[in-house]
């Protein structure tokens, strides 16, 4: 090598280093966005192949089924408000609130709250239910501060006072339960004591509640959805006593400025896991949430203004699905096509569980006071 090449040589080093440690500065001194930590989920997809394998009438006339949770497909639980006939078959009377389905039949049976302002013991409408094992099932009743447990033995129930809870909970584990209520009210349960958590807001009622395991998410809905300027919102929790507002939606903005992207008419949102997307549904579409800080949502699929939506639910990013209010079809995403999946009755749709191969369906037939209680099964073959 020449001296002149030599030196050529040294000076390309030079400024080579020179612009690895520029580089370098400027990547380390950006400020990144805060993201949901997403692992990509491989390129594989799920069967769209569900059918109906049973539709069951739960309760005579006056009987609504309310939630539901699976097990596997021969232990479904069912909680609500189921009556019988008197013995002139003319009156009936609210006799049961939670029916198991053991694979053959099912069964009903009563279980006693402490009732309103430990008025009990009364049995109550179950609005939410969660089975945590066959010797751990946690309900909630609909209308009152009352929950009741099962032990493996026998039903306890308490009433709530210094904290609210209601049928919108969700739970990582039985000493880990979060609730979400009107006015922006927030409850943890961890096993003992049930504590009030703060919000920093007063006025939407929560609708729906979902977590992964770190954080939990909410959706606050309007009391008032006509009067202009009402905000959704939604906020999440780092396993503090403290909720934090990560975004509000304007419900009249015609058009969508980031970040307040337009999503007027949430109602659910859902995660798999802390591995996964952040999915919200609503305002006529499902959405990614790609980024809480600074906010930023994905259009993911424009649903058909028939379909009033309700819950998103899966089993992972590539098996989910969309219940709507009247329960006759179900959105499913395989992770490359969205599908519907038709249940041959028409009913209110209330709640649905989704656990692998299995989908129940819960919520009353049609016919005004004269409803039944519906429970409809599909399965994925």
């Amino acid at each position: 090598m020449t001296a002149s090449h030599s030196k050529d040589f040294m000076t390309r080093k030079i400024l080579f280093a020179l612009v690895s440690v520029i580089l370098f500065t400027a990547v380390d001194c950006k400020e990144e966005p805060t993201k949901p930590p997403v692992t990509e989920q491989p390129q594989d997809t799920t069967s769209h192949n569900f059918v109906v394998t049973r539709i069951d009438t739960l309760g005579d006339w006056f009987s609504t089924a309310f939630c539901v949770d699976i097990v596997d497909e021969n232990n479904i639980w069912v909680g609500g408000e189921f009556t019988t006939k008197d013995s002139a078959s003319n009156y009936r009377n609210f006799t049961h609130n939670l029916a198991k389905w053991d694979g053959e039949k099912w069964t009903k049976s009563k279980v006693e709250f402490i009732g309103w302002n430990n008025t009990g013991p009364s049995i109550e409408i179950i609005g939410g239910i969660r089975v945590f094992s066959d010797s751990s099932v946690f309900t909630v009743a609909q209308y009152d501060n009352s929950i009741a447990w099962w032990n493996g033995k026998k039903w306890l129930s308490t009433y709530v006072n210094e904290a609210v809870v209601s049928p919108h909970f969700w739970a990582r584990s039985s000493d880990d339960i979060y609730f979400a209520s009107d006015e922006g009210r927030a409850t943890h349960f961890n096993g003992e004591t049930f504590t009030k958590m703060t919000t920093g807001i007063t006025n939407p009622p929560f609708i729906d509640i979902w977590g992964d395991e770190n954080q939990v998410y909410t959706i606050g809905k309007p009391e008032d959805i006509n009067r202009d300027g009402t905000l959704y919102m939604m906020l999440y929790t780092n396993n503090t006593s403290n909720w934090e507002i990560f975004n509000t939606f304007p419900v009249f903005d015609s058009i969508p400025k980031p970040p307040n992207i337009n999503l007027g008419g949430l109602t659910s949102i859902y995660r798999a896991s802390s591995k996964s997307k952040l999915w919200v549904l609503g305002g006529g579409a499902v959405r990614e949430i790609t980024s809480i800080k600074p906010f930023a949502v994905k259009n993911i699929f424009t649903i058909p203004y028939d379909f009033y939506s309700k819950l998103i639910r899966g089993n992972k990013d590539n098996d989910l699905f969309l219940f709507g209010e009247v329960g006759d079809k179900v959105w499913h995403f395989n992770g490359k096509s969205w599908k519907i999946i038709d249940a041959p009755q028409d009913f209110f749709l209330l709640s649905a569980a989704v656990k692998n191969n299995i989908i129940v369906l819960v919520g009353a037939t049609p016919g005004g006071i004269a409803t039944q209680g519906i429970v409809v099964t599909l399965k994925r073959f």
